[in-house]
């Protein structure tokens, strides 16, 4: 243990006792360690782009910041990992050995994200400081997002995005001597290096930046340990947390407030568990506030089991959150884009009434000078309003999806709801509380088997037949009934007339607004 650490603790003794933790409520906004960065030029970056960004998170809002500080490397200067801009000559060109191994395409944009850092930085302005303080002039509670693993671009070994340490330790990969999975070169918290290098980022943050809460982010990436091992990993992991954990409470005593810890795990618990992440086991040990269950990127998650989680954690004082992506897709593979504002919706609405304190953003990202599809500044901040309340959100048009897990153990069995082939499906929409006088459709796609014409199917919502309203080419619109309609689930069966087999692609419920 070093000097600066055991004059850290031994201040602990005299502070004074933090004041109780209290529920989150509101919106949780996890913000990316990059993106203010990437979408402003280095000549244009000062503290006032800061101040402008956290400005509009409090108009949309947004009551809890996770400002994510870290990949592989910092956003700061930090003493313990690399900066993003560690390595980068800012004189020389795109041609540099720092970034010989990207796409010459990609190269300008890189440089332009890490230039806007070190200026920054060099103008005197620590970003997670200068952050934390704005929150606090807004009300919005501050905290700090570590990703505990991640591994973006490690198809490119030498991509500078890679930290130092990852390049020249292999041996600490999860995975070594192939890469076959994506996530086979994340590293193994088994090894006690690894551990140690998370436990000084953890240590050098509590020390640098008056937090309200400090987020371990284990969906980027949740593979901390090679396949087989995830048991014997978790309990390494629990044990560790333990130690975390009194130095999150040491840090508190010496700040004089209360610090909370929380976690962002896989949607399913079963899942989270047999990774080596087992968060109802976390809360049962009185080790985090917060559990965030979410998917990892590749979907906004419809079918995530809060009610369940609920369940399991109702003896424990955490709060439980859902958390969206950006990101809409019926099936792995198949079409996707950028989640609509009223996917967004149905989906928050989802959340909330299976069970949920509050919805967790992670990518929906906007500021003064950007936006993303779909999302006009104007839209993303209406949406984001509403998002913290049941009433609101039951009074909008949404969408209501039927998608997948994106994240499953090694050897787990895979549980795609779509396609789905037979002559007769079911499939469980969860839309939250019954809309009242409202036009609900279900609408669903079709894709033709062995070549065949796709004729409209027979569809039924809760048993109750429901009329064809309209095609376009193998999309199909019903009109829902109001007697039909249940609380929470809605189950649709499709099947085909004359009882052939038939293949269903995508399955929603929609309602307009009120």
């Amino acid at each position: 243990m070093g000097l600066a650490v055991i004059v850290f603790l031994g201040l602990v003794g005299c502070a004074k006792k933090p004041s109780p933790a209290e529920p989150l409520h509101g919106l949780l906004y996890n913000y990316d360690s990059t993106e203010l960065f990437f979408s402003t030029p280095p000549e244009h970056m000062n503290a006032r782009v800061v101040d402008d960004q956290i400005d509009l998170f409090a108009q949309a809002g947004v009551t809890v910041l996770m400002c994510n500080v870290n990949a592989q490397r910092t956003n700061y200067a930090s003493d313990c990992f690399d900066s993003f801009w560690t390595g980068h000559d800012p004189q020389a060109g795109d041609d540099q050995p720092f970034l010989q191994d990207m796409a010459p395409q990609s190269r300008a944009g890189y440089r332009n994200m890490i230039s806007s850092m070190r200026t920054l930085h060099e103008q005197g302005v620590d970003y997670p400081a200068h952050v934390i303080a704005r929150c606090r002039h807004h009300g919005i509670s501050p905290w700090i997002s570590l990703r505990m693993n991640d591994t973006h671009n490690n198809n490119e070994v030498r991509h500078p995005i890679h930290s130092t340490f990852w390049k020249e330790h292999p041996e600490y990969w999860r995975v070594q001597g192939r890469r076959i999975d994506y996530y086979d070169r994340t590293l193994d918290y088994s090894h006690h290096a690894v551990r140690d290098r998370f436990w000084r980022l953890i240590e050098e943050v509590l020390q640098r930046y008056d937090m309200d809460g400090l987020e371990l982010d284990f969906m980027r990436e949740p593979y901390l340990f090679k396949p087989g091992h995830e048991q014997e990993g978790g309990k390494i992991l629990t044990v560790w947390l333990q130690e975390v954990r009194k130095l999150v409470k040491q840090t508190a005593g010496r700040r004089g407030h209360a610090i909370k810890m929380g976690v962002r795990v896989p949607a399913d618990p079963v899942t989270a568990q047999n990774l080596g992440l087992d968060a109802v086991h976390w809360a049962e040990q009185g080790l985090v506030d917060l559990i965030v269950v979410t998917p990892r990127w590749a979907t906004i998650d419809t079918q995530m089991p809060l009610m369940q989680w609920k369940r399991m954690l109702a003896a424990y004082p955490v709060t439980l959150a859902g958390g969206l992506e950006i990101r809409e897709q019926a099936y792995p593979d198949g079409p996707a884009r950028i989640a609509l504002p009223q996917t967004a919706i149905g989906a928050a609405l989802g959340v909330l009434s299976s069970g949920a304190d509050v919805v967790y953003l992670f990518n929906y990202f906007s500021t003064l000078t950007r936006t993303i599809d779909y999302w006009p500044q104007k839209t993303w901040l209406q949406t984001l309003r509403a998002l913290s309340s049941i009433d609101t959100l039951a009074s909008l048009p949404r969408r209501h999806l039927l998608t997948f897990h994106d994240v499953f153990a090694p050897g787990e069995a895979t549980d795609y709801p779509l396609p789905a082939k037979g002559p007769r499906l079911f499939f469980r929409v969860i839309t939250g509380p019954k809309p009242v006088g409202r036009p609900v459709q279900a609408v669903v796609e079709l894709a033709p088997l062995a070549g065949e014409t796709v004729a409209a199917p027979a569809l039924a919502v809760n048993s109750a037949v429901c009329d064809l309203q309209g095609r376009e080419q193998n999309v199909f619109t019903y009109s829902v009934a109001q007697s039909a309609l249940q609380d929470q689930v809605q189950v649709v069966e499709i099947a085909d007339v004359l009882s052939n087999p038939i293949q269903v692609v995508h399955v929603e419920i929609t309602v307009a607004g009120r």
